[in-house]
C-alpha cells in the first residue's frame, strides 16, 4: 500500500468572497456550460503539475482529474485527452479519469465510446462515489474500469455500523474479483485504517494522511510525511 498518487481537487480562493468549495461552483458552471472548459483546463494544469514536479525531484506515477457528464457527450474528449498528454510528454498509464457513478451507468453510444477509447489510449478510468448511486453489477463488469473508489459515507463509523461494514468490505471484494483497485475516501481515523487494511483494501485517502494541499507543498509533506502513509495525499 505504499502507493503514491494525486488527486487534483478543483479550489477557488476568490479574492473578495474567500475560499468558495466545488460544491458550490461546480453546479453552477454546469448550469451555465462552463464545465467543460473547467474540466479541460484542470485535465492541462494537472498534467503539467505532475511534469514540475518530476523536474524537482518528486516523482507522482499517477494523477487523477475528475471529468463531468457534460465531457462524455463530446466525441472529441479522447483526442483532447491525448492531446494534453503529448503536450506534455506524459505517458497515458499516468493519468487517471475520475467519472462519476451515473455517468458510469449510462449506456448511450457516446458516453460507451468514450470510455472504451479513453481505456484503449492507456488512460485508467475510475469510478467515484462507489454506492451512492444505482450500479448494476453486470453493467460494472462491462466496463472497463481501473479503479472503483468507496465512498467516504460508507466509513465514518463503520467501526461501530456493522451495515456500513458489510458494504465497504463487499465493494473491495467486487473489485478484487474485477481485477480493479479499489481506493476508500474519508480516511480520518487510525482504526479505519487498519481496518480496511485487514480488508484488504488497495489505496487509502482522507484527512487522516493530509487535507488537501497547494502545489508546492507536496514536496515538503513527502520529506515529513511517514513513508507507509503516503497514500493519495490531495484528494
Amino acid at each position: 500500500m505504499i502507493t503514491k498518487s494525486a488527486e487534483e481537487p478543483s479550489r477557488w480562493q476568490h479574492p473578495t468572497l474567500g475560499f468558495i468549495p466545488p460544491s458550490t461552483f461546480i453546479p453552477i458552471a454546469e448550469e451555465t456550460g462552463q464545465i467543460e472548459a473547467i474540466g479541460l483546463w484542470s485535465l492541462d494544469k494537472s498534467c503539467q503539475q505532475v511534469i514540475e514536479w518530476e523536474q524537482n525531484n518528486v516523482y507522482v506515477p499517477i494523477v487523477s482529474v475528475n471529468m463531468s457528464a457534460v465531457h462524455f457527450c463530446s466525441m472529441d474528449l479522447p483526442d483532447q485527452i491525448l492531446s494534453v498528454l503529448q503536450k506534455y510528454n506524459l505517458a497515458p498509464h499516468r493519468l487517471t479519469i475520475e467519472i462519476t457513478e451515473s455517468v458510469a451507468m449510462r449506456q448511450d453510444p457516446e458516453t460507451a465510446a468514450n470510455l472504451t477509447a479513453i481505456r484503449n489510449i492507456g488512460v485508467g478510468l475510475s469510478m467515484d462515489d462507489f454506492g451512492t448511486g444505482f450500479s448494476s453489477l453486470s453493467r460494472l463488469a462491462q466496463l472497463p474500469l481501473t479503479e472503483i473508489k468507496i465512498d467516504r459515507s460508507f466509513i465514518e463509523n463503520f467501526e461501530n455500523n456493522i451495515s456500513s461494514l458489510v458494504v465497504a468490505e463487499a465493494a473491495i471484494n467486487i473489485g478484487k474479483r474485477l481485477g480493479i483497485k479499489v481506493v476508500t475516501e474519508g480516511v480520518e481515523h487510525e482504526a479505519q485504517e487498519t481496518k480496511l487494511q485487514q480488508l484488504g483494501c488497495d489505496i487509502l485517502q482522507g484527512y487522516f494522511y493530509s487535507k488537501p494541499l497547494p502545489a508546492k507543498d507536496m514536496p515538503l509533506w513527502l520529506d515529513t510525511f511517514p513513508a507507509r502513509r503516503a497514500i493519495s495525499p490531495l484528494a
